[in-house]
């Protein structure tokens, strides 16, 4: 029986957890007047979230810091002058898609973002540089700390006096190697976070070299209290150059991806084949097995100690399983081409149950006995229902190989546990349409978490979308769920020239197929570019659902500097300021940063019509109207106002005359008195 407290509530202790849900990085723990740990909030920190300038503190407590952590906090604070410009000419589909393709540095994306997408992503993904040592950070968040600086505050002197570290090198002997690198991530968690649906999660992959400061980081800028679980995937077998060294280390065959949700508690989605396709697709493939047989199947592959009397048992069973050439299957469905085989394999790769050979001698043979028995057998289901179990081509002199069910994909499995072994992450220098091979995840891996972590219409994020993985698994993952979701990709545009100058002679080989792909289909050498032609070539084979994306660059914003500063305005400048716009920017650049100004999707539709000789923009289906002509009349005012949006916006030199300024607020009084008007 629980005590009654018999005393008023401790106010103290209340507000300590409402400020901790706010700024779970204000969180600490501090011992009480008789020695106890309790949680307290470090003013300090707190201080600093409330604060435009850095705020000074040095009380010693419990708490996780590195140099320049309170300038990371301000940066992520800070506001910026920027916009996203849109790009017709390099986007899919650009009036109807829902989906967006963001050029530029992903901090600055994620503060334009913050305010229109608050509350609104349901899934993140990133795979940032894991810190290796031999990557560099392209992140230029202007950390003005000099060397003499960092030193003094690490101690980074010798005995005479002098620097112990060289900071512009990106390697371990770098005295900033771990600062610089939970400068560049912090900042850009903390924005993200509150981009999150309530009952979001953010998964955000990494290796062992910063695993653990990434934690730390999570657990204050999401909360301890929300870290769900650590994924652990195994990304490489035992094999080849790896094991060369395996005498003095371990080889790394694993990464992780840490799973946190935003406050709420997710719903993990189910991965177990649906009954319906068990039903009418593999009871007819496997003509009589039962979803038990299938699992017995299973039960023994996974047992290397399988008895004789197991394996004659899996023969039986697998009897009853009809197979085909690959050759035979093209021929019932008149497949001559290679073209046609390609797309046939292609349009029915969602259905592979991929499939081994498997002796019962296997662990007596030779190992050039067993790889020539390790054929591979594939499962597809075609266009008419009917499955065929595809074998490769063996030499004849070798016995009809026992067959065994792989299940490759999530097909007939459970809720995956933290461990995933079963994802091929080799071979997939061309999975995804581009010649790319450096840190490329697989399309698997991606839509697995799609599949845990999100539902129906959501909307995903990944804010370092490299080749462009994550898309190309939002598109597969349509049209094999038949569903539909969204995406959100942010990827600098870094110039693969300057990275295949530092590159170890591996790495520069790699990269240099990825410029002469570019350079194949005529494009600049950025990672930027792998990424948009990777989504176009991938919509354009998929054909299935929302398949476009449009194409958003940061940019410098569309107004001037006196438009910020006006009080700066001077006799010498007024001259050249007729106008507070720039002269390079177009009306379509104006309407995006209105749109982000005001909180509207930056995927929302967009219709343009004429007004009395005007262009009038209509987004939302009519939540937001503007127009940004010249010498707009009290016509063209007056049937905007008929149509009595929520938001309509002009320019402030925009009307057509004094009169016109005049009958502005009238007219809208007369037809829409609710529309909320602004000017630039």
């Amino acid at each position: 029986m629980d005590k009654l407290k018999m005393h008023s509530p401790n106010k103290v202790d209340e507000n300590v957890e409402k400020i901790g849900a706010l700024f779970p990085n204000c969180l600490t723990e501090v011992k009480d007047e008789d020695g106890n740990v309790v949680h307290a909030i470090d003013f300090d920190m707190l201080r600093q979230e409330l604060s435009s300038v850095i705020v000074e503190g040095n009380e010693e407590r419990y708490q996780f810091t590195w140099p320049d952590k309170k300038k990371s906090i301000l940066l992520a604070n800070a506001p910026i002058a920027e916009t996203l410009r849109p790009c017709r000419e390099e986007s899919v589909d650009f009036d109807n898609t829902e989906n967006l393709y963001i050029e530029g540095d992903n901090l600055d994306v994620l503060k334009l973002l913050q305010e229109t997408y608050l509350g609104k992503i349901k899934m993140i993904y990133i795979d940032p540089p894991y810190n290796t040592g031999k990557d560099s950070f392209v992140y230029d968040d202007d950390y003005s700390v000099s060397e003499a600086a960092f030193s003094s505050l690490s101690g980074a002197y010798d005995e005479d006096g002098n620097l112990l570290f060289n900071l512009k090198a990106n390697n371990e002997n770098n005295g900033r190697f771990h600062t610089d690198w939970l400068n560049m991530i912090y900042p850009r968690l903390k924005v993200a976070k509150d981009l999150l649906t309530q009952d979001g999660v953010i998964c955000i992959q990494i290796d062992d070299n910063e695993y653990g400061n990434l934690k730390k980081v999570c657990d204050e800028v999401f909360g301890s209290a929300n870290f769900m679980t650590t994924i652990v995937v195994k990304m490489s077998e035992p094999t080849g150059m790896k094991m060369a060294h395996a005498s003095i280390r371990l080889p790394k065959l694993k990464e992780y991806i840490l799973v946190y949700k935003r406050g709420k508690d997710t719903t993990i989605n189910s991965v177990m084949i649906p009954k319906e396709r068990w039903d009418n697709e593999y009871k007819t493939f496997l003509q009589g097995i039962s979803e038990e047989d299938v699992h017995f199947i299973k039960e023994i592959r996974d047992n290397e100690n399988r008895s004789a009397t197991q394996i004659l048992e899996v023969d039986r069973l697998l009897e009853k399983v009809q197979y085909t050439s690959l050759s035979e299957a093209y021929k019932q469905y008149d497949i001559e081409t290679d073209v046609e085989k390609e797309k046939f394999n292609f349009d029915n790769a969602w259905r592979i149950v991929q499939t081994v050979s498997m002796t019962g001698g296997a662990k007596e043979l030779a190992d050039e006995k067993r790889k020539s028995l390790s054929q591979v057998f594939y499962g597809i289901v075609t266009p008419q229902k009917k499955m065929y179990l595809i074998k490769g081509d063996y030499s004849s002199d070798i016995e009809k190989p026992r067959i065994k069910i792989l299940f490759a994909d999530d097909y007939l499995t459970v809720n995956p546990c933290d461990f995933w072994q079963d994802i091929k992450t080799t071979g997939l220098d061309n999975e995804g349409y581009v010649d790319f091979r450096n840190g490329k995840k697989p399309l698997k891996l991606i839509e697995r978490l799609i599949k845990l972590f999100s539902g129906e219409n959501d909307l995903i994020l990944d804010f370092f979308s490299g080749s462009g993985t994550t898309g190309n698994a939002v598109f597969d993952y349509a049209k094999t769920e038949k569903t539909t979701r969204k995406f959100i990709l942010v990827q600098l545009p870094e110039n693969i020239d300057e990275q295949i100058q530092k590159a170890d002679p591996a790495t520069k080989k790699d990269l240099q197929k990825t410029i002469d792909f570019l350079d194949s289909i005529g494009k600049p050498h950025l990672i930027s570019e792998i990424g948009k032609e990777r989504l176009r070539r991938a919509g354009t084979d998929i054909a299935y659902g929302d398949v476009g994306f449009r194409v958003l660059k940061l940019d410098s914003s569309n107004m001037k500097d006196v438009y910020y500063n006006p009080a700066e305005l001077t006799m010498d400048t007024l001259f050249g300021t007729a106008d507070n716009i720039k002269e390079d920017r177009t009306p379509e650049d104006l309407l995006f940063q209105v749109m982000l100004d005001l909180g509207v999707l930056l995927s929302s539709k967009i219709e343009e019509s004429t007004i009395a000789g005007k262009k009038v923009f209509n987004v939302a289906d009519g939540f937001l109207i503007a127009c940004f002509d010249a010498n707009v009349t009290d016509e063209v005012i007056t049937e905007i106002a008929k149509k009595k949006p929520y938001y309509f916006v002009m320019r402030d030199s925009s009307m057509a005359s004094d009169s016109v300024a005049t009958n502005f607020d009238q007219i809208f009084a007369t037809y829409s008195p609710d529309t909320v008007r602004k000017v630039l």
